[in-house]
């Protein structure tokens, strides 16, 4: 029954697709039947101008053939809408008689201004001749044509709406019977069903309990009684799914103390070497009696180890809080020099050397100065890191027009984003490097984000690895 019902459904359906495109498709052959007649009209009533100017008054000849070069230009203009429109081999070649006839005609025109002045009326005479004898009879087989086509599409279109309305009736009538017979065949199956359904209540809760198996129908029964044993089976169906959703938080609650776990793995990895160094200068430094105290170059290195430690703690918490971006109209290349300025010495130091590709003009966005350039100098320092013994790295800024919006691309030349990494790029606690908290892109895209960007991260055909973010326009 549901095959049968499917398929008359469907076969109303696609029959209505059927009649709907048919008749799509002859009204669109007739707009452009009507379109090309009405082309083919206008370029046979210019032309058809010409004569009596030709065959004129000649007095004012510079008025004559400034009127007579307008008509032309017309022409010219209606011939090549009228060669657009033809769509039918016959109609081509029709058309193509007439660009002949007036081919002739135009090679006889371009010869008036070598022709005496005396004898410019005998000669406008033949042209207008040659238009009425050769060209005029060619865009009249060419409208005869049109219009024979208007009413073949029009006879088509007749007989399209007379399948359209035969086949609506038959699917306004053939539907109801239809239904009516199929709808009284599963009103009779069900009868019989609702005699011979029972369930077994307590045997399928306690499978619920347990294991989910099939539940057995059997035995006689009416929907009377058939009612609450539903109802307790919906009521032990709902206790399970709040089971599951208990089960979902503790995975979820366990995932998250892993993430917790992994967090504080990180800080301890981080933080534990500048610490033993700082402890081991001063260890050093308190030793004798008395304590000699600690040189330059210890308080130096203590410093740079301090240093370290509150940059990792900078990093945890930018990942920490969400990004709060201020938005203000500026010129985003300002802010590219200002992070390339700012890498330039490790640069030098590296032998890396930087190239930028960047605008001649400003590109004024809508962002947070500060937190672009903050996305900036990470991706700056990883491809530094990722050249160590020198190379380059080549920044790009364009605009793109559609949609509008700008593109920045940082390349380097090292040995590319490993396998394993590159499926998890921009996740937190992912880094290729030894040392590294894998936290920078994930910053980074959430600061873009936040500015209303994206980031991608892929390795080039030509080696290393490409960067490439955009903003909003």
């Amino acid at each position: 029954m549901l095959a049968g019902s499917l398929l008359l459904v469907t076969t109303c359906i696609l029959g209505a697709f059927y009649l709907n495109a048919l008749h799509q498709e002859v009204s669109r052959v007739l707009t452009e039947n009507v379109a090309s007649i009405v082309a083919d009209k206008d370029l046979d009533t210019t032309i058809d101008e010409l004569v009596p100017l030709l065959r004129g008054d000649h007095s004012r000849g510079e008025v004559l053939t400034a009127e007579l070069s307008k008509r032309h230009d017309k022409a010219n203009e209606q011939l090549m809408k009228v060669r657009g429109y033809a769509n039918t081999d016959e109609e081509k070649e029709r058309v193509h008689q007439v660009a002949e006839s007036w081919a002739r005609y135009w090679n006889k025109w371009t010869n008036r201004s070598h022709q005496p002045a005396g004898t410019l009326a005998k000669y406008d005479r033949e042209l207008a001749q040659q238009l009425d004898e050769d060209v005029l009879p060619s865009c009249s087989h060419l409208l005869e044509y049109n219009t024979g086509q208007i009413s073949e599409s029009d006879q088509t279109n007749r007989r399209i709406v007379d399948r359209l309305t035969w086949g609506l009736l038959a699917v306004g009538v053939g539907a109801p019977l239809a239904g009516l017979l199929l709808g009284y065949s599963v009103a009779q199956r069900m009868h019989q069903s609702i005699y011979q359904l029972s369930v077994r209540i307590r045997d399928a809760a306690g499978r619920l309990n347990s294991e989910l198996r099939p539940v057995t129908l059997e035995g006689n029964g009416d929907q009377s009684a058939l009612n609450p044993q539903m109802q307790s089976i919906t009521e032990e169906i709902e206790r399970v799914f709040q089971r599951l959703h208990q089960r979902e938080r503790e995975v979820l609650r366990a995932e998250q103390l892993a993430a917790v776990g992994q967090v504080a793995a990180g800080v301890a990895h981080e933080l534990r070497n500048p610490l033993t160094s700082v402890k081991m200068l001063v260890q050093t430094g308190m030793e004798g009696d008395p304590p000699p105290g600690l040189p330059s170059e210890d308080l130096a290195i203590i410093e740079h180890e301090v240093r370290r430690m509150e940059a990792c703690i900078q990093t945890f918490l930018d990942f920490a809080r969400p990004p709060g971006a201020e938005r203000r109209r500026m010129d985003l290349l300002i802010v590219v020099r200002r992070a390339l300025t700012l890498i330039e010495g490790r640069a030098r130091r590296q032998k890396v050397v930087v190239k930028s590709e960047l605008p001649p003009g400003p590109v004024e966005l809508l962002i947070d100065g500060e937190q672009i350039h903050q996305v900036l100098v990470n991706l700056l320092l990883n491809a530094l890191d990722a050249l160590p013994h020198g190379g380059e790295i080549h920044l790009e800024v364009r605009q793109a027009v559609d949609p509008a919006r700008a593109i920045v691309r940082i390349h380097d030349s090292g040995p590319g984003i490993a396998a394993p990494i590159l499926a998890r790029l921009f996740e937190p606690f992912v880094s290729g490097k030894e040392t590294g908290l894998g936290l920078g892109l994930s910053i980074s895209q959430r600061l873009l984000e936040a500015n209303g960007g994206s980031i991608t991260g892929e390795n080039a055909a030509e080696g290393g690895a490409v960067f490439t973010f955009t903003l909003p326009a």
